[in-house]
């Protein structure tokens, strides 16, 4: 059963109620105009972050007016709206629309940002860019308040988002301090004064050197052992001197290095990596239809995220030695984003499935160090290191397994990696349980937001005036000024 509408209130469609503004110009024409793309608008807020000068845009832009409501038409589940208070031009993906008798510009720009409204037009069309235009956009239907309710709902919508925008504000400034204080903990675990106190109370603990040589002794014998499997499944037996193709890493020298706190020594990827590889390049799709294959979006947050899996075709076999295993690590090799490259997930324990791993990744089977890399990665001094040796081409960056195998890292030892793992996670703990709760609220107050849309377009905000037009008489006066239009036109 519908909902009857509040009085005054009339059953209309967006068709019905408006007309885009289709005033087209040249950017080189007006050089003084302000021009607004949509990377000028953020996303749900409907707030206008910026224009850029007209004289930088090449192509054809819409001209608007003072108090037109822009619509982002691209991707329309971002939801890009805005109403400018100035002349200007905008890109052509936004649908410039002038308020009139029957509506007001500042109600129709909350109105369009409104989760109905978004959820209509983000299901019209399919794909990576979907556009939608404003003949698709016409059937939407909508409830109209009169045009006196209108004005009220949108000064009452804009002083309650007012104090929204001041909670996310501060909620914002909260992640930017967590973020801070994440960055601080692993600055201090990486550096050695997280466990400074440490070392004054264990001054004899066995120095990373030692542990050091137990690790090159081991990736050694992991190596013989591999040549040998590798050997018997052809049927063959070890050459003589095959032993003598062993390279033994060597790490360069520590000139330019800070200087480490005491028992800590320095190494690199190669020395703690008994075997490293690129991954396979192999069509992958959705369907689960063979092996699962860990991409881009499976690296988070130092582990491999298993929610967004994509599957080799059904025919693809991998070798069991080549899938992943606890005490691996992966690391993004290449990729648009440089805050992305060389960011990397440490396997801790056997995968709950099968698993082989794109050609964008590179694998490294650690020797031992896991739970101490785990901490290091994400540091300033892998960060750094990693941003000043990528490579970009054609926009992307890389960095091979090559120059990740020659990245010096800081070695501390076994027992002091324990006491630095022991207090990274009860520090960490106190973060992420901290930055799950900004973040529960962030979406609580988005909630709250579109709450309190549907409660404005529902009459449910404010009461209603019964001295106010009706809004069906502002119906009639759009159908009248359009019948006298067409009129002219013929």
């Amino acid at each position: 059963m519908s909902v009857p509408l509040p009085k005054g209130w009339t059953e209309t469609t967006l068709g019905d109620l408006i007309e885009p503004r289709r005033a087209k110009a040249d950017p080189q024409a007006t050089p003084t105009a302000s021009f607004v793309g949509l990377e000028h608008v953020e996303a749900h807020t409907t707030k206008l972050l910026g224009t850029t000068s007209a004289t930088a845009m090449k192509s054809s832009a819409n001209a608007f007016k003072r108090g037109d409501v822009l619509y982002g038409r691209l991707r329309p589940y971002l939801n890009k709206v805005c109403q400018p208070d100035f002349d200007g031009l905008c890109s052509g993906e936004f649908v410039v629309i002038p308020e009139n008798h029957a509506v007001s510009g500042a109600f129709l720009k909350f109105r369009l940002s409104a989760y109905d409204f978004v959820d209509f037009a983000s299901h019209l069309n399919m794909g990576d860019r979907p556009r939608v235009d404003f003949g698709q956009l016409r059937p939407f239907p909508l409830a109209l308040p009169p045009k006196s309710e209108q004005s009220r709902i949108a000064d009452t919508l804009a002083g309650l988002f007012e104090k929204i925008d001041a909670s996310v504000a501060t909620l914002q400034r909260c992640q930017e301090k967590l973020a801070h204080y994440r960055a601080s903990v692993l600055k201090a675990a990486v550096e050695g004064d997280l466990t400074a106190d440490w070392r004054e109370k264990h001054p004899d603990v066995e120095p990373a050197s030692k542990l050091l040589q137990r690790i090159l002794a081991e990736r050694r014998r992991r190596w013989e052992q591999e040549q040998r499997r590798a050997y018997a499944e052809k049927g063959k037996t070890p050459p003589k001197n095959w032993k003598a193709k062993y390279k033994e890493p060597v790490a360069e020298g520590n000139s330019g290095l800070p200087t480490l706190p005491r028992g800590w020594c320095w190494t690199t990827l190669d020395q703690l990596a008994w075997s490293s590889s690129y991954g396979i390049s192999i069509k992958c799709s959705a369907e689960d239809a063979g092996l699962a294959v860990l991409r881009i979006p499976n690296v988070a947050d130092g582990a491999i995220e298993l929610n967004d899996l994509k599957f080799a075709p059904a025919d693809y076999i991998e070798s069991p030695d080549r899938l992943v295993a606890a005490g691996d690590m992966l690391v993004i090799r290449t990729n648009g984003s440089r805050d992305l490259i060389g960011r990397g997930a440490f396997v801790q324990h056997t995968p709950p499935l099968a698993l082989s791993f794109a050609s964008y990744l590179i694998r490294f089977r650690l020797v031992e160090a896991v739970r101490w890399l785990s901490v290091l990665w994400d540091s300033h001094l892998v960060r750094r290191w990693v941003s000043e040796n990528c490579a970009t081409s054609a926009g992307q960056y890389n960095i091979s397994l090559r120059t990740l195998n020659k990245m010096p890292l800081p070695l501390p030892p076994f027992e002091e990696q324990n006491a630095i793992a022991a207090a990274t996670d009860q520090l960490m703990a106190i973060f992420r349980q901290t930055a799950s709760a900004v973040t529960s609220q962030l979406a609580t107050v988005q909630c709250l937001r579109q709450s309190i849309l549907h409660r404005a377009f529902t009459g449910n905000l404010l009461p209603q005036n019964p001295r106010d037009e009706p809004a069906s008489k502002l119906l009639e006066r759009i159908a009248s000024d359009r019948r006298r239009a067409l009129k002219h036109r013929t």
